[in-house]
């Protein structure tokens, strides 16, 4: 049996969304990567105590002032956070990276 191959695409076919679903699923792995990284890091932060945590939001806040009170405000919601219940639920804990992500490519 011959081998068949994919027709060239039509004009206008990026217009159309065709190459987007691409460049969406290449961005989502980028931002997935992105995350798990920032996820490893801020356990590396933690695991340097509490003063180190103050510094980095400190720090963050010097150098973007705009977001300072908001930054505030999201800090007195995140320390009303029950400890206990956290720990229940399994909220103080990242999950683990997945082997696969789910769509993506191989």
């Amino acid at each position: 049996m011959a081998a068949k191959t994919n027709p060239a695409p039509l004009a206008g076919g990026d217009r159309a969304g065709i190459g987007y679903a691409q460049q969406e699923l290449s961005f989502t792995r980028k931002a997935f990567e992105r995350q798990f990284r920032r996820q490893r890091l801020v356990e590396r932060v933690h695991r340097n105590g509490a003063r180190v945590v103050f510094e980095f939001i400190d720090e963050i806040t010097r150098h973007h002032p705009d977001i300072g009170e908001d930054l505030d405000q999201r800090l007195e919601r995140y320390a009303a956070i029950d400890p206990e219940t956290l720990a229940v639920l399994g909220g103080d804990q990242f999950p683990s990276r997945p082997l696969r992500l789910v769509g993506g490519a191989p």
